[in-house]
């Protein structure tokens, strides 16, 4: 007879749940602390305050920092261009905003002059948009303004790099070795093609030049099983395959990441978003970094993600809108069609006025043209009404596109 056996419900299931803070705020203390290209490229989209703020974050862990040799060549490569991309994306938004904005104001204006809620007020009813709209493009206008960054000066002369040059001095891999270079992205493509994290998305998607990530991920388990240190990956992606997406919520690493690193370096992992670790950090290590540094660092900050929230919310609105008008217009068609009935039967009645020369005939006939008359009127005002209807839909149809487009361009 078989061995009863027995086991906890919970056990082995930890990664199906958040880590507490306890076990983060211990990571970020003891854990050798890996940064990804993005991680450190950050830096060159941050303005000035708040880059000060997360190079002294990377000062209190200096001696625990780790940079990967396939992170230092992304960087190197990317850095100019990075600098390049950014500024030229704050000059596109804030230019796709101002015409918005300016479009969005004309249609509104359009349409609450057309629509009879306005009652006279428009400029009143009007002042919380145009408020929200200035806010939108003052919040661009001092985003640009306030960075500080171009490529030129950068190719000669770069404090970042000057800085991050001390802090990780001594503290790059050597990467992979050449001889093992073919087999690596070899072994890439082949986790991408069954979908093996990390990094199979990158694969699946371009192939041999999507293999970054597994040479990232290659060299954090060899640096893990070298040094026995716990691994604290700081990265921008979150993608899911670098983290576990439940619900539209990151809850952590992928639970085959964790596994891989305890059964090849024997050793605990764990990987935060960069603003999460940033946030914890500023309590952990004692030092000060603001909520708009947090935001910087998110790619996703706080008033791009009620942005984003709010286009999806309109786009609904303008599908409904749109679902109202398909109706209206077929209603409208349908009193078009009765309108042109009620004519010709005026018409024909008018012409039976003309041609009998009976009193009682000719009375009963008036009396026909003036009920067909009346009817005619009728119709003619629900015709009138159910145009005003369609025109103001379109106009709010029109305004609810425009502020979209506003919103697009400020969560480029």
């Amino acid at each position: 007879m078989p061995e009863h056996r027995s086991s906890t419900f919970t056990l082995g299931y930890e990664e199906f749940g958040r880590k507490p803070e306890q076990f983060v705020d211990q990571a970020i203390r003891s854990s050798s602390i890996i940064l990804d290209t993005n991680a450190v490229l950050n830096l060159y989209r941050m303005k000035p305050s708040a880059r000060n703020e997360y190079l002294q974050v990377l000062e209190k862990i200096a001696n625990r920092i780790w940079i990967p040799r396939q992170v230092a060549n992304e960087f190197h490569r990317n850095r100019i261009s990075c600098v390049d991309s950014h500024a030229n994306s704050l000059k596109e938004k804030h230019a796709a905003v101002t015409e918005a904005a300016s479009n969005l104001r004309g249609a509104l204006g359009d349409f609450y002059k057309l629509h009879s809620l306005a009652d006279g007020r428009s400029a009143e009813h009007l002042a919380p948009l145009n408020n929200a709209i200035s806010r939108i493009t003052d919040s661009i206008a001092a985003e640009v303004a306030e960075y500080d960054l171009s490529p030129g000066p950068l190719l000669s002369r770069d404090p970042i790099l000057e800085r991050l040059s001390v802090l990780f001095d001594g503290k790059v891999g050597v990467g992979i070795a050449e001889s093992e270079q073919v087999d690596q992205v070899k072994e890439a493509v082949r986790r991408g093609k069954e979908s093996i994290p990390p990094g199979y998305i990158d694969v699946q998607k371009k192939g041999e030049e999507g293999a970054g990530d597994y040479l990232i991920w290659k060299e954090m388990l060899e640096h893990a099983k070298e040094s026995k240190q716990s691994v604290l990956f700081v990265s921008t992606d979150t993608k899911k395959d670098w983290m576990r997406v439940q619900c539209g919520m990151i809850v952590g690493p992928r639970p085959e990441l964790v596994s891989e690193m305890s059964k090849i370096a024997g050793v605990t992992y764990h990987q935060l978003p960069l603003a999460q670790f940033l946030a914890r950090a500023a309590h952990v290590l004692d030092v000060r970094v603001s909520q708009d540094t947090i935001d910087q660092a998110n790619e996703t900050p706080r008033d791009e993600m009620k942005a984003k929230l709010h286009i999806e919310k309109r786009v609904q609105q303008i599908q409904a809108i749109e679902e109202r008008m398909a109706t209206m217009q077929e209603m409208t068609r349908e009193i078009a069609q009765r309108r042109d009935a009620a004519l010709q039967s005026l018409n024909a009645a008018r012409k039976r006025t003309v041609g009998d020369d009976s009193p009682q005939l000719v009375t009963k006939l008036y009396a026909a043209v003036d009920e067909a008359q009346a009817y005619l009127e009728a119709v003619e005002e629900q015709y009138q009404i159910a145009r005003d209807g369609l025109a103001a839909l379109r106009s709010q149809r029109t305004s609810f596109i425009n502020e979209v487009r506003v919103l697009e361009a400020y969560a480029i």
